[in-house]
């Protein structure tokens, strides 16, 4: 295996998850080879997670990760970029579109599993980090003109949440999606999406899209978020080869949830493992390319080509520096290992819509629960908590929950606090059983909540709490039905403060 000299690398179409009948299919592209340079043309997938920026180099180290990503950012976006960090090569969280790159062998450039070009930001936030959590979200748009105001897309279409007023949702008709502009024609309205620098002042944070919405006769302007969603997810897991007892080794190669590849070749004599690091990347519908970059801690560059049929992966050749040699037998033929890939996947992400809690340390979640404690005047000896950020009100800016170990049989505290200039100041408090869930509909363009009193199970037990006068109400409507199972739910693990919480 010698050095891959990097092909040329076209892009592919864009794909950014909208959670609405909107969404599109990625056209089939023609099929790559190794052979035809021009046909390898990676799609433009998502990947978020931390994000530095400094004078001289830029990194991501995507959520759930270990591995850092060099970066490359267009000019143009990267000076709106340095105005949201709070100080050079400090960590922001960042939601980013791109393809990678191996690599360059010069200096430092070397010690990274691949170079990721970025062709676009989602999102950018110098002061709200912690965000890896927030995930799958859907397409939002939300600004201050001519008043505060939200939507979000959903299967039933786009729920349009006004400060002062009802919300209401919108069918989507129809509509036109390209990389640049989006635009859906809604049933009594429209919104439209430019891939234009937006910055939220209130949240002081960047958005790669400006929205228009009309509602009636009513024009707002703001901006927008896309889907979080990487579509290129399903390629993601563990693949076996199941015919190479008689050549001495065996072969497994696994697909990370954060585009990272490792190949393995075990040996049946007892040497040592080798081991190849890179990444991966979609092509097509049908095929991915796998770069390893890594060859036993040594920068050494080789690519191949799967094509997928069934859960099959099968490669035929492999390029070493400009030459391109056949793989024997046949070629490299994996197979997807549904068992461990299941455990991969749960790892990195919850199931659906659920969002747990933490019983990890934060100093200014902390201080906000005890600024609530002092100004009511509350003990905190012997208290314990777990908390979770969610944003209730669409305006990108994360609320924080906290439950305490205050409870009665088995409803237990909940403290809401209103994310104000990024300080935490107490909204609201409720008796609650977790895990509870957030209704599509709002109130006031906060979400309804819809929690449990004593017995989770029995549905005439459940509540709508409603945001009314500044705050929730705990004075809620009964519901007759469970929520259904695409419903987000917090507090998705059940963990009792009391069992593991932060100590007060």
């Amino acid at each position: 295996m010698k050095l891959l000299k990097t092909a040329a690398l076209g892009l592919g179409c864009i794909t950014l998850a909208a959670c609405t009948s909107m969404s599109q299919t990625p056209k089939q592209s023609e099929v790559a080879s190794l052979n035809n340079p021009e046909s390898i043309k990676p799609q433009l997938f998502m990947l978020r997670g931390d994000i530095t920026i400094g004078t001289q180099t830029q990194t991501l180290t995507p959520c759930g990760s270990q591995q850092q990503f060099e970066l490359q950012i267009p000019a143009e976006i990267r000076t709106s970029a340095e105005q949201i960090a709070t100080a050079p090569y400090e960590p922001m969280y960042g939601e980013v579109m791109g393809y990678l790159v191996a690599p360059s062998q010069t200096g430092y450039n070397g010690d990274y599993a691949g170079k990721f070009i970025v062709t676009q930001i989602n999102t950018l936030n110098g002061k709200e980090k912690d965000r890896c959590h927030l995930y799958p979200m859907p397409t939002r748009v939300f600004g201050t003109k001519p008043t505060a105001w939200s939507a979000q897309f959903t299967d039933q279409g786009v729920v349009f949440a006004p400060s002062v007023g009802a919300q209401h949702t919108l069918a989507i008709k129809g509509g036109q999606l390209s990389g640049a502009k989006r635009v859906y024609q809604l049933n009594g309205g429209k919104v439209t999406l430019q891939a234009t620098s937006c910055v939220n002042n209130t949240a002081s944070a960047l958005y790669g899209w400006q929205a228009n919405m009309t509602v009636g006769t009513q024009q707002y302007q703001g901006c927008a978020v896309l889907g979080n969603t990487d579509t290129s997810q399903d390629w993601s897991g563990i693949y076996y080869a199941t015919s190479t007892t008689d050549a001495g080794f065996s072969v497994s190669m696994q697909l990370g949830q954060d585009h990272t590849a490792i190949t393995r070749y075990s040996y049946t004599n007892g040497d040592p493992d080798v081991i190849e690091k890179g990444f991966w990347q979609p092509l097509n519908t049908d095929q991915i390319q796998v770069v390893m970059t890594r060859h036993q801690q040594q920068y050494l560059v080789t690519q191949r080509i799967f094509t997928r049929n069934g859960e099959q992966l099968t490669a035929t050749q492999e390029k070493v520096g400009s030459t391109i040699y056949p793989i024997a037998s046949g070629g490299l033929v994996l197979f997807k290992d549904f068992h461990e890939s299941a455990q991969h996947h749960q790892a990195k992400h919850p199931n659906g819509k659920q969002f747990n809690s933490t019983d990890k340390y934060d100093e200014q979640v902390d201080q906000a629960v005890r600024g609530y404690l002092a100004q009511h005047h509350q003990p905190s000896e012997g208290s314990h908590y777990r908390w979770l950020t969610y944003d209730l009100n669409g305006d990108d800016n994360p609320e924080l929950l906290v439950q305490m170990d205050w409870c009665h049989r088995e409803d237990c505290t909940l403290l809401i606090f209103k994310n104000e200039q990024h300080q935490w100041q107490f909204n609201s408090r409720l008796k609650s059983v977790t895990p509870f869930y957030l209704d599509t509909l709002s109130t006031n363009g906060w979400h309804d909540l819809i929690i449990a009193k004593q017995n989770p199970t029995t549905a005439d037990k459940l509540h709508r709490l409603h945001y009314l006068d500044g705050h929730y109400s705990e004075l809620g409507e009964k519901m007759d039905q469970r929520p259904t199972q695409n419903s987000t739910v917090l507090f998705a693990d059940g963990i009792s403060p009391a069992q593991q919480g932060v100590a007060l």
